[in-house]
């Protein structure tokens, strides 16, 4: 193509266009940048905003749980016969209660000396872990999951090695509903249990030490000491996912000594696993209902009540009296809040002593 000599305009407007079209894309690209980056800081604002506001519900909740606590405390200092029990104002469900601007909040307490004591399977572990494991003579009955008695083989009466403790596991692995363990696999995993927390090297008759960890599929140590978390026991060889999730609302590893069972307190399963001290099967369960709507109805004031009771009465309770109580001073807060369509929850330990409740552990994901 020629132009007329002298003639430029044409080229000229050509190359105009082009840094017309170059300048476009670069403001394009540059607004597109710009969009992206105040996209994400409006998402980390409105993400903070969230944040402190739901963490400032759920510390105000704690608040309110400290003082139900205190109130229960300072009540009970008048009560001729002080108790922690269902009945009481701390122990009642959780009912959501309306946030301005939308949203809701709800928090319930439960207490933690109404479950069994993780770390009390090895307060007597040492003194057990090299015993042989030989078995009382003879054969005895056991209440199956539907309430029937049926036979149970003389090797599965109540061994010498057990320690209170281990013995309430090995009854609390079979009353868990669907995920219930024959009493055999109980065993097992109370042993593979223990050997998971204490710190012997002795492998116990059913339990897995360090060699067996090391060489699994996917090798790693026991834990050797007492549990921080009870969802460590998601790491012990034999459990599986559909028993922890069964086990674990009712176990704890808090307080880290000195832990009691509240019999007022406690879910039906863990009330089924105070067996006596010769029996390694849970109550029945008609019976543990049954002992479940008395004391509800304060008809158990004491410990002694609940051991005179005919389905303990003249058994062998000398093992299980020391580890029972009716009064409680560990506690676990479970919040939740939602706003903006999201939800947060909070776990807070709370300890409580005649002055105070202090918050002693926190967490949003398990205890």
């Amino acid at each position: 193509m020629s132009y007329p000599q002298g003639d430029t305009s044409l080229p000229q407007a050509g190359a105009a266009l082009v840094v017309a079209m170059l300048v476009f894309a670069l403001v394009a690209a540059l607004m597109v940048g710009l969009q992206r980056d105040f996209t994400l800081i409006l998402q980390r604002g409105t993400h903070q905003v969230f944040s402190e506001q739901t963490w400032a519900y759920l510390i105000g909740a704690e608040g309110l749980a400290r003082l139900a606590l205190q109130a229960d405390s300072r009540a009970d200092t008048r009560a001729e016969q002080p108790s922690d029990h269902l009945g009481e104002l701390w122990a009642q469900p959780p009912n959501p209660y309306p946030l301005e601007g939308g949203g809701w909040m709800q928090g319930g307490i439960e207490d933690l000396q109404g479950r069994l004591n993780l770390n009390l399977l090895i307060d007597s572990a040492a003194s057990n872990a090299g015993e042989s494991g030989s078995s009382v003579p003879g054969t005895f009955e056991a209440g199956s999951a539907s309430g029937e008695v049926e036979s149970v083989p003389a090797n599965a009466t109540a061994e010498m090695r057990w320690s209170p403790a281990q013995k309430i596991l090995i009854r609390l692995l079979q009353t868990l509903g669907d995920a219930s363990l024959p009493l055999e696999e109980a065993m097992a995993l109370t042993d593979a249990i223990t050997d998971f927390m204490d710190a012997d090297g002795q492998r116990r008759e059913r339990g897995a030490e360090e060699s067996e960890y090391r060489y699994a599929d996917f090798p790693y140590l026991p834990a050797n000491r007492a549990l921080a978390s009870v969802s460590e026991l998601r790491a012990v060889q034999g459990m599986t996912a559909v028993v922890y999730q069964a086990l674990a609302p009712l176990v704890t590893v808090w307080p880290e000594s000195g832990a009691t069972v509240n019999i007022l307190t406690c879910p039906l399963p863990v009330l089924r696993a105070l067996n006596a001290d010769d029996q390694l099967v849970p109550i029945a369960p008609l019976e543990a209902q049954r002992i479940d709507t008395l004391r509800r109805e304060e008809v158990f004031t004491r410990v002694e009540d609940f051991l005179a009771d005919p389905a303990l009465q003249g058994q062998p309770l000398g093992e299980l009296k020391p580890l029972l109580d009716i009064r409680s001073d560990w506690f676990v807060l479970d919040a939740a809040v939602e706003l903006a369509e999201r939800e947060r929850h909070l776990f807070t330990v709370l300890r409580r002593s005649p002055e105070q409740v202090l918050a002693v552990f926190r967490s949003e994901g398990e205890l």
